[in-house]
């Protein structure tokens, strides 16, 4: 099959290649493909040549298609270099737009990959990726930023300054932001207005800044900038919005809470029982009890639609080994022995804070006082209770 007509319109990657076989395999789309010409130049001396040396095969990942990874098999030719006195004896051809020496993504994919990489990065920018139908790695999605080449941030019209943190309490630094394209331009050591009015003299196109409420920026902003009109962002104006509601509501606790148990009737809590490994004090399933069984019913209905291990695990998010374990086990009430049979340093406390509990103290300080005090132990009555400190602050 060959890529050709409107056919480049959606994949213009392609052109420069003969896509000879299309398969679909088990959550992944394959084309084979071939070079259309017949010589290749060489990257040393740049003349071309058409002396085929060798043949071999690359994969290199492309962007998905219909939500499906792609992956592109090309029969790659080793050429050798014609012109004389030249070091390079073979080389490999390259497919503009398509290929690159030693890369295994395609530009298009790597690209993708940066954008996601530049908003999340790291473990949660590979989920996202795997999810759009794109494989990569932790630690690419790590590298990717780094190997991206910064772009010159041109004239700036709208900034925005603010401090970030380094090392929280420790080490500060100033971020300036290109409000318009929405991109981060320079980062300033500390949060002093000196470097800030230093990077703002260098800079009289700007117009509007936009900071925050700190003195040392309006300082820095009316000595190099005089001409830029000074604003709040949305987000401070938000949260000192919100510090102030918020100290306003705890100023007035009291009132609340009164005025709220006079119209509001406390109703009534079901009655608590004693906790187990499955149950909570309030006769629930465990969270980590209900989350295992939901696992475990995923897993085996998706095993009954023929669905594979690794495909399971792409699609419930899971590691393939935790996939394993639940598709081994025919029932989940084997999979809870560990987690009901799990020994824990509260397991000798358990019944006097449960007993604490009924009698309706809960302020857990207190009982974590109550029982540090009293240390009670496997050899010791758990109804006795530890001996000091047994008020409640309730």
């Amino acid at each position: 099959m060959c890529v050709s007509g409107g056919l480049h319109a959606v994949l213009p990657h392609l052109e420069g290649v003969v896509v000879e076989q299309v398969q679909q395999g088990e959550g992944v789309l394959v084309l084979r493909a071939r070079s259309r010409r017949r010589t290749a130049r060489c990257s040393r001396c740049g003349k071309y040549s058409g002396r085929i040396h060798g043949r071999y095969e690359r994969r290199v990942g492309d962007a998905p298609l219909g939500g499906l990874p792609v992956v592109i098999v090309l029969l790659v030719r080793r050429f050798k270099c014609l012109t004389a006195g030249c070091a390079t004896v073979t080389f490999a051809e390259q497919i503009p737009g398509l290929t690159r020496p030693h890369a295994r993504h395609t530009p298009v994919l790597r690209d993708l990959l940066v954008r996601v990489a530049q908003g999340l990065a790291g473990r949660p920018g590979a989920r996202l990726a795997r999810r759009l139908g794109m494989s990569a790695a932790k630690d690419t999605m790590l590298r990717l930023p780094r190997a991206s080449p910064l772009q010159e941030p041109g004239a700036v019209r709208v900034l925005g300054i603010d401090e970030f943190a380094l090392l929280r309490g420790h080490t500060y630094a100033t971020l300036l932001v290109d409000l318009e394209a929405r991109r981060p331009i320079d980062v300033l050591p500390g949060r002093e207005a000196a470097p800030v009015a230093r990077w703002l003299a260098d800079h009289p196109e700007v117009e509007i800044i936009c900071r925050d409420r700190a003195s040392a920026y309006a300082e820095a902003a009316r000595q190099a900038a005089p001409q830029a009109v000074q604003v709040a962002d949305a987000w401070h104006l938000w949260n000192n919005l919100a510090k102030a509601v918020e100290k306003t509501v705890t100023g007035h606790y009291a009132c609340i809470r009164a005025a709220h148990a006079a119209v509001h009737k406390p109703e009534e809590s079901p009655p608590l029982t004693a906790p187990d490994g499955i149950l909570d004090v309030r006769g629930r399933p465990r969270r980590i009890v209900a989350t295992i069984r939901e696992r475990h019913r995923d897993v085996h209905q998706l095993l009954a639609q023929g669905r594979s291990l690794r495909g399971i695990s792409r699609d419930l998010d899971l590691d393939y080994y935790a996939v394993r374990r639940y598709a081994r086990t025919p029932n989940a009430e084997e999979l809870l022995v560990k987690v009901t049979q799990r020994r824990t340093l509260l397991d000798d406390y358990k019944s006097y804070i449960y007993q604490r509990f009924v009698q309706g103290c809960r302020n857990a300080s207190q009982l974590y006082r109550e029982v540090h005090d009293g240390r009670p132990s496997t050899n010791r009555s758990a109804r006795a209770g530890p001996s000091r400190g047994s008020r409640c602050g309730t």
